[in-house]
């Protein structure tokens, strides 16, 4: 989601290997690999592009000026925003790349950049685990859930969830600068100082924890409860349920890589921090890359794809977004609907029975309530 590992974070760590010694071999197998991996990373990043904005817009567009205003839209519309910056952001590390990491932009926006990126990192995260937490009131104290769980308290949680986000993301943006060496500019996660380099390693260990442990064990252990509280088969089979699951699963196995190369740069040794640097391209597109599958996973997870097919996507996201209990209404008025056409059946067999037997024995109704029964079952039927 941010070039926050971009190889030319580390330049300030590394500056005399990159930019001064004598290319070795070792030197030389670390380029070329970082090329390649480079080269991936812009394939994802164009993908992220295409897929992720127009997606991300129309969750926006559908949940927030077409839908009923409800909790699940306030989740889903929130999560949406961060997507779409995110997704919007992902153009100046495209850029950064086909500079080959030369930054184009100037000192505040690589200050500013990054910046959002941090926030729409840290807002996605918080907003997932809010889904989880609400998810597990609705289940495990629904009473509790019944009396609390309102729009309003919706609203709040997802706007305490981007000052929160906000806050974390300050040192981040104050440690970040330009650095010119060689006639060539730089976007620094820190400067070239060891004071710096030490205050910016802490940093990484706290975007861990808030952006990526501590927020698995919270969303792990939520899902763990409800899924033994409602029991296997019914966990699984629940729509919204699906969704979620799949769009967490997507979050940490696209975020995994991208905090298990920055911890390993930070404090690996030589042979793992040029590993890492060399994959570190491809960790911050998959990163990216998350911001798009949102969007998708709510297509294809809601219902069958043959259904979805059939839809239009503002029906398909309608549906997914509704409340739980939308589907048991949909399923109950299906059924309401087969039984009322066997019963017309069943009626107007029933009918054309009377009525050749009437006939046939040249009976006449002469009663008045008999008349008014023909009558109706007639023009009815």
């Amino acid at each position: 989601m941010d070039v926050f590992i971009c190889s030319t974070h580390f330049i300030s760590h590394t500056s005399s290997f990159l930019t001064t010694s004598p290319p070795s071999d070792k030197t030389g197998v670390f380029i070329r690999a970082k090329k390649k991996w480079q080269v991936i990373s812009q394939v994802i990043c164009y993908l992220t592009l295409i897929l992720g904005v127009p997606g991300n817009a129309f969750v926006v567009y559908v949940a927030g000026l077409k839908m009923k205003k409800t909790v699940n839209t306030v989740w889903f519309l929130n999560l949406a925003i961060a997507d779409l910056f995110c997704c919007l952001l992902n153009l100046y590390y495209v850029t950064e790349i086909a500079f080959d990491d030369y930054w184009p932009y100037g000192s505040i926006l690589c200050k500013i950049l990054p910046f959002v990126s941090h926030i729409t990192m840290f807002a996605s995260v918080f907003i997932l685990n809010l889904i989880s937490l609400d998810r597990f009131t609705q289940v495990i104290t629904p009473v509790w859930a019944q009396n609390h769980r309102s729009l309003f308290i919706a609203r709040l949680s997802c706007a305490g969830a981007w000052i929160l986000a906000l806050i974390l993301s300050l040192p981040f943006m104050i440690l970040k600068d330009t650095y010119t060496g060689n006639n060539e500019t730089y976007c620094l996660n820190y400067q070239p100082d060891l004071y710096y380099y030490k205050m910016y390693s802490r940093l990484s260990v706290i975007r861990f924890l808030f952006g990526f442990l501590i927020p698995l064990i919270c969303i792990t252990t939520c899902y763990g409860f409800i899924a033994r509280k409602l029991g296997r088969s019914h966990f699984h089979s629940g729509r919204v349920f699906r969704i979620m699951l799949a769009v967490i699963v997507a979050f940490f196995l696209c975020w995994l890589p991208y905090h298990i190369v920055d911890l390993t740069i930070m404090y690996g040794g030589e042979t793992s921090f040029r590993a890492a640097l060399a994959l570190d391209p491809l960790a911050v597109s998959l990163a990216y890359f998350n911001s798009c599958l949102n969007p998708i996973l709510y297509v294809f997870m809601g219902q069958d794809f043959k259904r979805n097919v059939k839809l239009s996507l503002r029906r398909v996201f309608e549906r997914v977004f509704s409340e739980e209990g939308t589907q048991m209404t949909h399923t109950t008025q299906y059924d309401l609907t087969q039984f009322s056409d066997r019963t017309v059946k069943l009626f107007q067999y029933f009918l054309s029975k009377v009525i050749k037997s009437n006939s046939a024995s040249h009976l006449t109704c002469t009663h008045d309530s008999c008349c008014f029964f023909n009558l109706y079952f007639y023009f009815v039927f």
